[in-house]
């Protein structure tokens, strides 16, 4: 009985392995199908952008393109800070592994819509078997940076709104929403232990709620200190945006181009993120269209963009497929 009891484990054991596997090799043939696709649709304009690059080589930006690079590992680590605080409420995890949990949950988020691959990719990187309580966790990460975006992206709203030929009844519309958002956000912090603390009638929604009570855990000053890394990591992909456009001789002001990153980012954050556009798709379309009212060169614009998400998203999404593999993940539990 005990040698047949060990068996079936074993057998389990070795089906969760392959599925585990298989599983990992999906995601991986997606993330690889996102890049092909990016780089692919790039291509009826490659040339123009591989000639605006060659200029910009040319004309010795070295220093600006270093100081890009050098902010890549600052923006990630400014969201594993924000992530290890979070996480810290349900398992106990270092930076070192909040950092591999977030560039796991960056690569895992491309083959999945919305933010449900960026979670899946955080918590399935936690080596813990409580790892589901960190659920609550991923969400009000992620919920933190939606904010910051709605903030900023208001702001430049209110800015440079009269330029973007929108009418005022859109833009009232739009002022309307991301209002009633923030308030939101209020009223769920605000609120936030009253609504872990329901106890519901059915089974599956007790479940359901078990992975989110972690959000009643939190204190003023957890929410406080992850909201500060969260608009600091802003702060940063704003800076490499704009170091992008300042190689070119855009007739702009710092304030302005600053305004107009806002509402690409902000853009990107309330479409949704099951588009036929995909993320840079979507970040080139709003950039256009943005800039469009300053009468800017498209393949400039593009150019910025493309490489943005190339130096701050490609080169982190190659190594979250890398750890995929290195790490040898259990069964959720």
């Amino acid at each position: 009985m005990v040698q047949d009891k060990q068996l079936s484990t074993s057998k389990e054991k070795t089906t969760w392995q392959k599925l585990f596997w298989l599983g990992k090799l999906a995601v991986t043939l997606l993330i690889l199908s996102y890049i092909y696709k990016t780089f692919q649709s790039e291509q009826k304009g490659i040339g123009d952008i591989g000639a605006v690059y060659r200029q910009i080589l040319a004309e010795n930006h070295l220093i600006t393109l270093l100081i890009m690079l050098f902010l890549v590992p600052l923006n990630w680590a400014l969201e594993s800070l924000k992530w290890q605080r979070l996480a810290n409420k349900a398992v106990s995890i270092t930076f070192r592994e909040a950092f591999r949990g977030t560039l796991t949950g960056l690569a895992v988020g491309v083959a999945a819509p919305a933010q449900l691959g960026d979670t899946i990719g955080r918590v399935a990187a936690l080596r813990s078997d409580d790892r589901l309580k960190a659920i609550g966790a991923a969400v009000v990460s992620n919920g933190i940076q939606f904010y910051a975006s709605l903030i900023f992206g208001g702001w430049g709203l209110a800015w440079i709104g009269n330029k973007l030929g929108i009418d005022t009844s859109g833009k009232n519309m739009l002022y309307a929403l991301l209002t009633t958002l923030c308030l939101l956000g209020i009223i769920i912090v605000l609120f936030r232990k009253r609504l872990t603390n329901w106890q519901p009638n059915r089974a599956f929604l007790t479940r359901a709620l078990s992975y989110f009570r972690i959000i009643g855990a939190y204190t003023g000053t957890d929410l406080l200190v992850a909201t500060s890394y969260g608009m600091l990591r802003y702060l940063v992909f704003l800076s490499q945006f704009l170091l992008a456009l300042s190689l070119f001789d855009f007739p702009m002001s710092p304030i302005d181009l600053a305004a107009c990153v806002a509402l690409i980012f902000l853009a990107k954050t309330l479409i949704p993120a099951i588009n036929v556009l995909g993320d840079l798709g979507l970040r080139e379309f709003t950039a256009l269209f943005v800039f469009k009212q300053y009468n800017l060169p498209p393949e400039q614009v593009i150019a910025a963009t493309f490489l943005v998400w190339t130096i701050n998203v490609l080169g982190p999404i190659l190594i979250g497929i890398f750890l995929i593999w290195k790490y040898k993940w259990k069964s959720l539990k």
